[in-house]
């Protein structure tokens, strides 16, 4: 399906997906330790050995599903874990240590993010929010562009596994696109781990 104006698009579905977001929190509490449970073995096929790779992972907030529960397992198998922190007067976003034993600042946006003296790491696995997806790994995000513009300058550096993670609840047919959308490499839902076909 072509979209006319995709921008558009975008904001109107943006308006529906944030209620239906907030109706699966409420009916799937179980759901954070469930897609710990659904990634691992997709994970450990596509890390056979993650000892010191980076995750960066993002503080869970509101209806979004909590990935604290998967950080706790990738931190089990080796994985450095790391959370976006968006910095200076552009909104530039990187990703930083997340030491767990550290108290969380707000960064540039608001968000929680690791204090500036936590190391800024280049993740191997980037696991990121959304509000809706579908099959051909379209992401619909906030409108602010923070992922797709960090996305876009680590994919020119080097490879990295981009993995959306929602309730199953949140995939729609067909997602509006712009050029400057970055897609998702799979889905991870408290039901199943889905690849993207390229």
């Amino acid at each position: 399906m072509v979209h006319a104006d995709p921008a558009s698009a975008k904001t109107a579905l943006r308006v529906f997906v944030r209620s239906r977001r907030k109706e699966l929190a409420r009916e799937h509490p179980e759901a954070d330790w469930m897609v710990a449970e659904v990634a691992r073995a997709p994970l450990a096929a596509s890390f056979p050995d993650p000892a010191g790779k980076v995750a960066a992972l993002y503080y869970g907030l509101g209806a979004e599903v909590s990935p604290r529960i998967l950080a706790d397992h990738l931190a089990e198998q080796g994985w450095i874990l790391a959370l976006p922190s968006v910095e200076g007067a552009e909104g530039q976003m990187v990703f930083r240590r997340w030491d767990r034993e550290r108290p969380l600042v707000h960064d540039a946006i608001g968000l929680n993010a690791p204090d500036s003296e936590c190391e800024v790491l280049e993740p191997d696995l980037l696991i990121v929010p959304l509000l809706a997806f579908d099959r051909d790994g379209r992401r619909l995000g906030q409108g602010g562009g923070y992922y797709d513009r960090a996305l876009a300058d680590l994919k020119a550096r080097r490879q990295v596994l981009v993995l959306g993670l929602a309730y199953s609840g949140q995939e729609v047919a067909d997602l509006p696109r712009e050029p400057h959308d970055q897609a998702l490499d799979a889905i991870l839902t408290e039901k199943e781990y889905i690849a993207v076909k390229v």
